[in-house]
Parts: C-alpha cells; structure tokens; sequence
C-alpha cells in the first residue's frame, strides 16, 4: 500500500511527463482555472454567480438578469486580474507592489460601481 507521500510523487511524475504545457493543453487548463478560481474565490465573499453564470460571463460576456451588478464588476475584475497575473508571469516581474495594486484597483472598481449604482437610482427616482 503507498503512503501519502508516495502517492503524491506518483501524481507529480505523471504530470512532469506531459510538461511542459504548451498549445490547447495549456489553453484549456488557463482556462479552467479562469473560471473556477474566480467563482470560488467570489463565492467565498458572498457573490451569487453561480459557477455556470460565472463561466456565461467570462466566455460569453452574457450577464444574469436579477444579480447585482457589483457580483458581475466583482467577477470580471477578478478574471482580469487573473488575465494580468499570467501577463506577469511572462515578464517574471510580480512584485508586492503589483499584488498590493492590483488589490487597491479592485476597490477603485467598486467605488466606481457604487457611484454608477448611486447615479441609475437618482434618474430613475427623478425621471
């Protein structure tokens, strides 16, 4: 019977023996995680989206009537920073000055979307 560790070195030479990714294999996994990471990442702070709504969004730039529209601005800016990360990755330049900004446009994005919530509310109220 293998041990934990074991099994886990198993696992990763299976994967080291397709690596490196490249091409549709990469696209795909890119993919995936695109949308899972931001799903789960903005379910944990209380989104809506579902998983499915999530993945209409991304791949389709469909919104869902009904949801709030900070839940739509929260996931896209998510995969946009997601986008950037791999742009980083590319350049080998992520720092804790790019992280801690990319955390502070993620607020700038709610004002922004708080103050368009704001004004749709006083057209609608004084139309």
């Amino acid at each position: 019977m293998m041990n934990l560790l074991d099994c886990v070195d198993a696992y990763k030479g299976a994967i080291d023996a397709v690596r490196p990714f490249e091409g549709e294999m990469l696209k795909q996994i890119k993919a995936y995680y695109r949308i899972g990471l931001t799903w789960t990442s903005n379910a944990l702070e209380g989104n809506s989206l579902t998983e499915v709504e999530t993945k209409v969004l991304l791949e389709d730039g469909l919104t869902v009537g009904g949801k709030p529209l900070r839940d739509t601005f929260e996931a896209l800016g998510h995969a946009e920073a997601y986008d950037f990360m791999f742009t980083l990755l590319r350049n080998r330049a992520i720092t804790e000055l790019i992280v801690t900004s990319l955390s502070l446009s993620f607020s700038d994005l709610y004002s922004k979307q708080s103050m368009l919530q704001s004004l749709k509310v006083y057209l609608i109220a004084y139309s």
